[in-house]
């Protein structure tokens, strides 16, 4: 009994990590891949734009956006939860906006500080598929004295209780 308990409950793990679906009566954040991000920028440079594997986190060297799909079971307004980081430049923290299905979600996000910190950004979505895009709108250079870029460390969905 205690092996099939086991078994089932690797089971819904593995299901929930593959990206799955929420469910909005599920309190457990649905924790959305960073691999799974797909990436565009105008820049001629796609390289400075893209998930790092070893560090596990989408990075932003120049100006972009990455989107992934995620799939919600219920309409309900949510949370979506992005941890970013930056390297600020000339006193201005790096800033990002949340579409959702080519939409804006709220407002321009500006970073408090240069340290990974959650923001958390309220949407209401029908059930289904979305498209969840988080585009960098900061981009500040000057070269041998200051370079800002963006991070995202992890993304999820929580239904609004």
């Amino acid at each position: 009994m205690l092996r099939r308990c086991l078994t089932w409950s690797i089971v819904c793990a593995a299901l929930l990590s593959f990206g799955g679906s929420l469910n909005a009566a599920d309190p457990k954040p649905l924790e959305v891949p960073l691999a799974d991000f797909s990436f565009t920028t105008a820049s001629p440079m796609k390289e400075l734009l893209g998930y790092n594997a070893d560090e596990k986190k989408i990075f932003f060297y120049v100006l972009g956006t990455a989107a992934a799909k995620v799939k919600v079971a219920a309409e309900a307004e949510y949370e979506v939860i992005i941890k970013a980081s930056c390297d600020k430049a000339n006193k201005e923290f790096g800033k990002f906006k949340l579409l959702v299905d080519d939409k804006l979600v709220e407002k321009e996000v500006t970073l408090k500080s240069d340290s990974a910190e959650e923001y958390t950004l309220k949407v209401k979505l029908t059930a289904g598929e979305h498209k969840l895009a988080i585009e960098d709108t900061a981009d500040l250079y000057k070269e041998g004295e200051y370079d800002m870029n963006l991070y995202i460390h992890a993304v999820a969905l929580k239904p609004v209780k």
